[in-house]
């Protein structure tokens, strides 16, 4: 199964736990630049791991999940609900504070810019299953295995 992840969701978080892998978008980027096809490959790896039996987190981008259209496999896409935002991006910038890491930085700013219209892009996704995030203290991974 293919899980589309809305940022902070806690893709890293059980990547590597009872067969999830959290397939990075970011290692799309090769010598600092990132190929203009590079959802492509990203999604047939998805893809295929899927159809190995693991549960693949990738990231919501708009071109992966056109992409993802294009396969027979089982898409989920996750994401907070509208109710969340400000403490879902108090959440993107507290992770930020704590790793300082520049992938933290990018989520936080996207989410602080354009959470509305995220949630909004992703919540239209009409071929997809939906797994809505409704409170902050939640538990993804029993959630997912309770689909």
């Amino acid at each position: 199964m293919i899980i589309v992840g809305y940022q902070g969701i806690g893709k890293s978080t059980l990547a590597g736990k009872d067969r999830f892998i959290d397939l990075e978008s970011g290692n799309m980027w090769v010598d600092g630049k990132r190929a203009d096809d590079w959802y492509i490959p990203y999604c047939q790896m998805a893809v295929h791991l899927s159809q190995q039996g693991y549960n693949v987190f990738t990231s919501s981008h708009e071109v992966v999940r056109k992409q993802l259209k294009k396969y027979q496999e089982k898409v989920i896409v996750c994401y907070p609900c509208f109710n969340l935002k400000d403490e879902w991006i108090k959440k993107l910038k507290d992770r930020w504070e704590k790793t300082g890491l520049e992938k933290d930085y990018k989520a936080y700013m996207n989410a602080k810019d354009r959470f509305t219209e995220n949630i909004s892009e992703l919540e239209a996704e009409k071929e997809f299953k939906h797994l809505v995030i409704t409170h902050m203290d939640y538990d993804l991974e029993k959630m997912i295995k309770n689909l």
